[in-house]
Order: structure tokens, then C-alpha cells, then sequence
């Protein structure tokens, strides 16, 4: 007899997954089609023990774990690669970023030394926090692998949670120094506001702040989830 169209244990089982899942979308991706690929797996392997279609099918589902059962580990595993996502994007960007922003001024017909005092101590402070969160962030992409275990790390989703949370209020922080190490620059050269290099140092920095926040707002967001479903009952 034919199956019917409702009679798709693995194809129900996985799409319930994919749709109680949140994280990074080409990881949950790949982690829903591994999922399927052992369901099917487990199918066939019933199948040849002499099970019917339907019933191996079913059987691979059952043995594989209820959605409460598996979906928090897999949310956990989401939310730590977010967390070193977030991490690896902020240790390597901000000293791109601040090497590029050098470019900003090239070629100017002023230079940092006609700037005023207040200016040079703002850019010499926006400078030193981001190579400093650079080497921060660095560490605790370490902390995510096996470094990790000589830190004491052993929440994987709490400590992206911190992540997370320690990044958006950095780069709060950092992004008004930088406002206001721009703002000072166009107060000292007017013309600076139309000086291309200028602009696109601007476009450049902003994109990439601006990206990084995405990144740890998903973090955090990403980690409650993880923490939520682990303290639901199973």
C-alpha cells in the first residue's frame, strides 16, 4: 500500500526541529541536515532488519529522542558558536579597522599634530581599547576550545552569554568615543566632512560596528534560548 503524504515520521520530526531551533542559519542548517541523514539512516538500517517502511521510520524517530529531549543540546551548540562568532569578529576587525582608519587622513592637508590636546588624548584612548578588546576578544575565542578548560570554563552557553553581553556594552561604549573623535575632527577641519578618504573611513567603521552589534545582540538572544530550553522540563 502507498504511504500517504502524513505519513512522514523523519520528515515531521525534522522540520519540528529546524523550527525549535535559533542560531547562526548556515550552522543550524547543517546540523538539521545532519540530523535528517541519521534518522535516515537509522531507517534504512531497520528497514533491513525486516521492519516495513513506515514502521522503521518510526522507529528511528523514537529511538532518536523526543524534540524535548534533543533540542537543547543542539540550541546549546548554536549558541556557542555564536558566541565564538561574535568573539573571533571583534578580535579581528577592530585592529583591521583602526589600521585602515590611518587611511582616512592620507594625503590631508592637516595633520595630527596641528590637532588639539582633548583630540590626540580621545584618538590615543580610541585606539588603545580597541587593540586592548581586540586581544580580549581574542582570549575568549580561546575559551571556547580547549584553552577553555584551563580558564575554569565549563558553561559553553553561559559564557557566550557574557560574551555577548560584554561586547554590546563595549561597543556602546566605544561607539560614542568614536562619534566624538569624529565630531572633533570636523570641528577642527571643516573640510573633513567632505575629504572622500574621510567618508569612506566612516562607512567603513560604521558598517563594521554595526555589524559586530548584530552579532552579539543574536548572541545574547541566541544564549537566553539555549538556557531556556535547558531549564524547561523535559
Amino acid at each position: 500500500m502507498p504511504r500517504s503524504i502524513a505519513d512522514r515520521p523523519i520528515d515531521d520530526y525534522v522540520e519540528g526541529l529546524a523550527a525549535a531551533l535559533r542560531g547562526p542559519r548556515r550552522t543550524r542548517a547543517e546540523m538539521i541536515t545532519e540530523a535528517r541523514h541519521s534518522l535516515q539512516d537509522a531507517a534504512a538500517a531497520f528497514e533491513d532488519a525486516g521492519l516495513p517502511p513506515l514502521a522503521a521510520e518510526r522507529r528511528a524517530v523514537a529511538e532518536f529522542g523526543t524534540l524535548r529531549q534533543v533540542a537543547p543540546g543542539y540550541q546549546a551548540e548554536l549558541a556557542i558558536h555564536q558566541g565564538r562568532r561574535t568573539a573571533t569578529w571583534i578580535a579581528l576587525a577592530l585592529p583591521a579597522v583602526n589600521v585602515l582608519t590611518l587611511l582616512m587622513w592620507w594625503d590631508s592637508p592637516w595633520t595630527i599634530a596641528d590637532a588639539s590636546h582633548l583630540y590626540r588624548t580621545v584618538l590615543e584612548h580610541f585606539r588603545s581599547t580597541s587593540f586592548l578588546a581586540a586581544a580580549i576578544a581574542a582570549l575568549a575565542v580561546a575559551g571556547f576550545s580547549w584553552p577553555g578548560r584551563y580558564l575554569g570554563i565549563g558553561d559553553g552557553v553561559r559564557y557566550s552569554r557574557v560574551v555577548g553581553l560584554g561586547t554590546v556594552t563595549f561597543l556602546g561604549l566605544h561607539g560614542l568615543v568614536g562619534a566624538a573623535m569624529f565630531g572633533l575632527s570636523i570641528y577642527q577641519w571643516p573640510a573633513a566632512a567632505t575629504w572622500p578618504p574621510v567618508l569612506l573611513g566612516m562607512a567603513v567603521s560604521v558598517a563594521a560596528f554595526g555589524y559586530a552589534g548584530l552579532l552579539a545582540l543574536h548572541c545574547v538572544s541566541v544564549a537566553r534560548t539555549a538556557l531556556r530550553n535547558r531549564e524547561a522540563p523535559a
